[in-house]
């Protein structure tokens, strides 16, 4: 141990480190804070110059319950685009006119994305659409360099309903008012515009949309205001008016004063760039919607995640200092817990917190949360937290134990409760019940942990009675999940207790979460090893083999296959390159830094631009180098273990201060000569230099303050070795501690002193692997597609000629959309419009090649989130019974129906119709289906009401039809995209539920029509 002195000498060279490589350092000795460059200066440095060629994604958010997801050079056109607000769609978009025409966004001549602005520049105009913090509002400033008209006009969401559009008297502002609120949510709007030098043009109110603008020269703005109360809507806008520069700049701040807080300089002017955009998008994604918490994704995940949030946890708040927020987040999870003891998830922390529901399906969210908490103690000595946290421990426990602790003492789990969750109507899509291996590693971490703050705290039987079950599922674990003959982990082990053999990347964790080795270093590495070649490309981490039968190499690949069969079958997901990397840094710190450096690519030229996609397909399209982007464009859990990756693994910077130590344990690339960063440690800002040579390692410290003496324990890297030194950092002084090899001695000095107590550490034998290459000669079935035949859209949109054949017209009163008691109301969401699952009339008809179905309902409508079909949310089956001589029948509706038909109504052939149809027979056997793959081919019309399609007589019966039963109900394809299948209606009604049934099994369909002949 030593503790530290300075001489002059030191401190004379300490100072002249003050400017490093462009970024400059104050070390001033006075207590008066950094000086801070212009609220511009670093982000005009981070503008990521957006090629006209290609559009672009971006996403940001106000920070509190707000986001923007948008295109580059088009109009926005996909799923979700536009604005959202407590998660319901607002704007689809908005429209800029110059002098009378559409300013088109592929007219632009440059574009810029900024952390606080995209900017399109066109000839005599720019057009600047600022992101604002904290408000609910869409701010476009316009600099016309000539004089011009420039009209702004929001494409408001049709799912919105009627809004009520006027101009008040005194100002030309349009005000507007939804005909019908959404409970909770802004139903007062505001559209204005003004402008430096020239005047406001009358608002518009005959258009589509309503229209504000001006003509002049100059600077003008272009604004859309969103709230629930009129008076606070009018207040904000003459505030923005008056003074707008104050809102517009305050995102501009905060993100400077970030960035400065968690700067990063290393000789890569692209990591850099890289590293502060991913702070940037991952402070976007930290949000104050139900409480502070981290959403998990956007578009559509912007939402609480159990799992992701703790995941991301120590890279989003613990690496970047944000303590309070933390603790916080940690209480705000800890007060969603199931409390109820005869819940059969008692004790859980919630997988998923929406704005109306919370649910607890997962077993890793608890024991992920429990080792965030420790993490959170660890980085800021809040060791009052434990006390404070403990019940919800000593709860989970009790939970765990009562329900899904089995004879051996692992955790058990549902088929889908672990983060490979896709369910689809056949059930879950990547199966691992019933003990997946991870879920046993977190298990014991949580053992662990809850074990330790229990003696901690003065309670030594549940200390003991816990750690004693933590040492026997370990041992257990080596027991039943080493699988010795191929020295490798199993992914899981099934309910009967046979270990599923598949190669899945979930035996990783294995390697980098338990404090204490689960395994032998030799197994670590062929653990290792096995999850790079086989699973890890050069661009992340599959979540399956490719050589696993039920491997599938792309998202959308459709009519093959609906985008849930791949999603944790293939798919790269990009958060799993973080506990791959921390593990390379052990044994081939060169391939984890590949890794970084193709994730920092990603961050700076892939969708979304800036930030980083959920996930990438695993081979690249014929014809492409890359694989294309998909999932969410940008999303929490990957960025926060890129920052993770660069603090904890290429830093080496992990704090104790709950028992007042530091370690520093650096790694960086052999052709790097020095790294400059700041870190927060506890209350106080570090400022840290590295410095390496082939032949020496330097490491230099200040802090304006230390809260106590720490103990800070270094391993310096000097060639294929480490060099140890333990020192007392006490009094604020400045630290130096440099090694250096001379011949075959190793010498040491803090602060110019020598220090004789070192030990010299050997580096692990490097292991000798490579990542894994795409094999296209292998056999794919999932790229042959079904083995039944796929109706093209042309056929299915095919149209009755005058001559054929009316079977049937059955006509079905309104407003009988109520469930066989006549007691079902729809899900809450608004998007279940009133009447869409009520049918009106049924219309059959047959020429010599087709029948042709016509559906028309009461209403009809489309969200936008799977648009191929026309139609979304309204499901059907069509049960057709054409007698004896077309084969078997039976009265079961599947698709979670649960509904049998009357006797007389047995069917031969049933069509389900949601995103696509399928046509199966009696014994459940698709005879065929369509699967839309774009919206050329719709076979729903929200403007008509009606669903209407073809199929040809060859895949039911040219015999004569006997009867018809259609059943209509709500559509779930639990987001997956797919056909989808009945929606569940339960007794209560829920967002995304149906209620008033009398059971949980109750029917989910809401009317029939019947009719035979």
């Amino acid at each position: 141990m030593f503790t530290i002195g300075c001489g002059k000498r030191f401190w004379k060279r300490f100072y002249s480190w003050g400017v490093v490589s462009g970024l400059t350092l104050a070390f001033n000795l006075s207590s008066q804070p950094i000086q801070q460059p212009q609220v511009s200066t670093i982000l005009d440095s981070l503008r990521i110059q957006v090629p006209l060629k290609v559009n672009h994604r971006f996403t940001f958010t106000n920070q509190i319950a707000a986001f923007w997801y948008g295109e580059t050079r088009r109009q926005n056109q996909r799923p979700f685009q536009g604005y959202t607000i407590l998660e319901q769609l607002y704007l689809k978009d908005y429209q800029l006119w110059r002098d009378d025409r559409p300013l088109e966004r592929h007219q632009a001549q440059e574009i810029a994305l900024f952390p606080d602005r995209l900017v399109r520049s066109y000839p005599q105009l720019i057009e600047t659409h600022w992101f604002v913090d904290s408000l609910n509002t869409v701010v476009v400033e316009a600099r016309l360099m000539r004089e011009q008209s420039v009209m702004f006009e929001p494409l408001w969401n049709a799912a919105l309903g009627s809004i009520e559009w006027r101009v008040p008297e005194d100002e030309p502002i349009v005000l507007g008012k939804l005909e019908k609120p959404i409970p909770g949510r802004p139903d007062h709007f505001l559209i204005a515009a003004w402008v430096e030098t020239g005047e406001r043009l009358p608002p518009q109110l005959d258009t589509q949309h309503p229209r504000v603008g001006f003509r002049g020269k100059g600077t003008g703005f272009l604004v859309v205001l969103f709230d629930t109360s009129r008076t606070r809507l009018l207040e904000t806008y003459r505030e923005l008016r008056d003074r707008p520069e104050v809102h517009l700049k305050r995102r501009s701040r905060r993100l400077q004063q970030w960035i400065d807080r968690n700067r990063l300089n290393t000789p890569d002017p692209q990591i850099n760039r890289a590293f502060h955009w991913a702070l940037i998008s991952l402070a976007d994604l930290v949000t104050h919607q139900r409480g502070p918490g981290i959403w998990a994704g956007l578009p559509w995940f912007n939402n609480y995640w159990g799992r992701d949030s703790f995941i991301s946890f120590t890279g989003a708040l613990l690496c970047t200092g944000d303590f309070s927020l933390a603790r916080e987040i940690l209480l705000s999870f800890s007060r969603f817990q199931d409390t109820r003891p005869a819940s059969p998830y008692f004790g859980r922390i919630p997988n998923r917190v929406r704005l109306n529901e919370i649910i607890y399906n997962t077993a890793d969210g608890t024991p992920w949360f429990v080792w965030a908490a420790e993490k959170y103690v660890h980085y800021s000595g809040d060791t009052l937290f434990i006390e404070e946290i403990f019940p919800v421990l000593k709860r989970a426990m009790e939970g765990a134990l009562a329900n899904y602790v089995d004879e051996y003492g692992f955790l058990t789990h549902g088929d889908a409760e672990t983060w490979m969750d896709a369910v689809g109507p056949d059930g879950p899509w990547s199966p691992r019940g019933n003990r997946a291996v991870e879920i046993q590693v977190l298990w014991m971490e949580q053992l662990r942990i809850s074990s330790e703050w229990a003696r901690y705290l003065g309670y030594p039987r549940w200390a003991s009675e816990w750690k004693r079950l933590e040492e026997r599922v370990r041992r257990q674990f080596l027991r039943e999940f080493w699988d010795a003959t191929h020295q490798r982990l199993y992914d899981h082990l099934n309910a009967d207790h046979f270990p599923d053999t598949r190669i899945r990347p979930n035996a990783i964790f294995a390697l980098t979460l338990p404090q204490k080795p689960l395994l032998s270093g030799e197994q670590q590495r062929a653990v290792l090893k096995e999850i790079v070649e086989k699973l890890t490309y050069p661009w992340g981490v599959a979540s399956l083999s490719q050589t696993d039968p039920n491997f599938h190499p792309f998202h959308h690949y459709a009519p093959f296959y609906v985008p849930d069969a791949a999603y944790h079958n293939g798919l790269v997901w990009t958060w799993l390159a973080g506990p791959v990397i921390s593990a390379l840094f052990r044994w081939n710190s060169p391939l984890g830094f590949q890794l970084l450096e193709d994730i920092s690519r990603q961050i700076l030229q892939r969708d979304g631009l800036g930030s980083q996609s959920e996930l990438l397909e695993a081979w690249p399209r014929p014809g492409s180098h890359y694989p294309l982007v998909s999932g969410t464009v940008s999303q929490a859990w990957n960025l926060a273990e890129y920052i993770r990756n660069w603090r904890e693994d290429v830093l080496g910077i992990r704090p104790e201060l709950d028992r007042d130590r530091l370690q520093v344990r650096p790694t960086l690339p052999v052709n790097w000569d020095r790294v400059d960063f700041r870190f927060r440690l506890g209350t106080t800002q570090v400022m840290a230099h590295y410095r390496q040579s082939q032949h020496a390692f330097t490491v230099r410290l200040r802090s304006d303050r230390l809260d106590s003496p720490l103990q800070v324990e270094f391993q310096l890297p000097i060639g294929n070795e480490r060099v140890a030194v333990s020192v007392i950092w006490e009094n604020s002084a400045p630290l130096e501690i440099r090694v250096q090899k001379e011949a075959r001695k190793m010498i040491a000095t803090v602060n110019d002193q020598p220090v004789r107590a070192i030990r010299r550490l050997a580096l692990p034998r490097p292991l000798q692997m490579a990542f894994c290459q795409p094999d296209t000669t292998l056999d794919v079935p999932a790229l042959k597609g079904p083995a039944y035949p796929l109706l093209s859209g042309p056929e299915v949109t095919r149209r009755p000629g005058r001559f054929a054949e009316v079977l049937f017209d059955v006509r079905d009163p309104a407003g009988d959309d109520r469930g066989p008691e006549g007691t079902y109301v729809y899900p809450t969401n608004p998007h279940f419009r009133p009447g869409i699952f009520d049918a009106r009339r049924v219309k059959i008809r047959k020429d010599r090649q087709y029948y042709y179905f016509d559906i028309q309902l009461q209403n009809l409508v489309n969200p936008g989130w799977h648009p191929e079909s026309g139609f979304q949310l309204t499901f059907l089956a069509i049960a057709l019974n054409f007698g004896d001589r077309a084969g078997v029948r039976t009265t079961r509706v599947g698709m979670n129906a649960r509904y049998r038909l009357p006797v007389e109504y047995a069917y031969n052939f049933i069509i389900y119709v949601g995103n696509g149809l399928q046509v199966q027979d009696a014994r459940g056997r698709i005879r065929c289906a369509y699967y839309p793959t774009d919206t050329r081919h719709p076979i729903g019309f929200v403007d008509q009401k009606r669903i209407r399609f073809a199929i040809p007589v060859q895949f039911l019966s040219d015999a004569p039809l006997r009867s018809v039963v259609v059943l209509v109900g709500g559509q779930d394809d639990h987001g997956g995209g797919g056909m989808g299948e009945f929606r569940h209606v339960g007794k209560t009604a829920g967002e995304w539920q149906g209620g008033g049934a009398d059971s949980e099994q109750a029917p989910t369909v809401y009317d029939v029509v019947r009719t035979r002949r």
